[in-house]
């Protein structure tokens, strides 16, 4: 399945920008919810969640998908994406999808697999099919090759539904870990402490440089015990300015902070830019601007 997900991945048009040997994964600031822009060397594109707002109507234009991640692909020179990653069916991560398929050619999709109802991730699910558009479902240990060196893992979930404390959905989120050369992503969605303790039970290498703090900074998920296997250097928290959930919770960050680790949040720095060569590893933020290496 892996490499047939890849030949799919790889087939098709690319787009039309500078290819340079840079991996290039923006954090777009999308409010209270999560929307990662993974783009390769080569010129691939992979979307990790669009952002939402609960309850709220992505065809009246005012989601995160029509006001930020369409033209933030569209000032990037983004003709086509080639794969889709709703991490699970939250509205907070599926809404803004929507958008792009009205907007771009779609490759594939990867779906997590774990039932949702939430009206934003049924009418992704139906778009998808509208455009004949193959949708994958993610399972650990599948690996994705996406052309020049850059890889994708997927983590979580494993074959069984991972039965979390506070939200099975959460914890059957996508997990993907990026490779690059000697850099590392890991993208968590949602996932909470059992998906954690999961993958900390099977996966032989958790170690990354940059961590997608779990579920918006929230106080269930970035455990220290998976903080500690995955030893990153830098932190992205994806959450909305002045949130009513608290988050990032101030156990979090005092979870980060004692082990040293760099701070990003979307709430305070806008959307956050990491750049590698596969080697060393900037940051570019949409309120400081300039690119510094941690």
């Amino acid at each position: 399945m892996a490499g047939l997900l890849a030949a799919v991945v790889l087939v098709g048009g690319v787009c039309l920008r500078h290819r340079d040997r840079t991996l290039r994964v923006t954090f777009l600031d999308v409010g209270q919810g999560d929307s990662c822009v993974i783009e390769t060397p080569g010129g691939k594109v992979v979307i990790v969640d669009g952002g939402g707002h609960p309850g709220t109507d992505e065809r009246l234009g005012s989601d995160p998908g029509n006001r930020v991640l369409v033209p933030y692909l569209r000032s990037r020179g983004v003709q086509r994406v080639d794969l889709l990653v709703p991490t699970h069916p939250d509205d907070d991560h599926v809404q803004g999808l929507n958008a792009v398929v009205e907007n771009f050619g779609v490759g594939a999709a990867l779906d997590g697999g774990y039932p949702g109802t939430s009206a934003p991730y049924t009418r992704l699910i139906g778009r998808l099919h509208a455009h004949r558009i193959p949708i994958y479902v993610a399972r650990r240990g599948q690996q994705i090759a996406l052309g020049d060196g850059v890889e994708l893992q997927v983590l979580n979930p494993p074959n069984h539904a991972v039965m979390g404390q506070h939200s099975p959905t959460n914890d059957n989120s996508i997990v993907l870990r990026v490779i690059y050369g000697k850099s590392r992503f890991i993208l968590t969605g949602d996932a909470e402490a059992e998906a954690e303790n999961e993958m900390l039970g099977h996966c032989a290498d958790l170690s990354a440089d940059v961590l997608k703090a779990g579920h918006h900074g929230s106080r269930w998920s970035t455990n220290a015990p998976f903080l500690d296997a995955v030893h990153p250097s830098i932190a992205i928290i994806s959450c909305g300015e002045n949130n009513v959930y608290n988050h990032p919770h101030p156990e979090l960050i005092d979870r980060l902070t004692a082990r040293g680790i760099h701070i990003y949040r979307t709430d305070r720095q806008g959307a956050i830019t990491v750049e590698t060569d596969g080697r060393t590893i900037g940051v570019r933020t949409t309120v400081h601007g300039d690119m510094t290496v941690p």
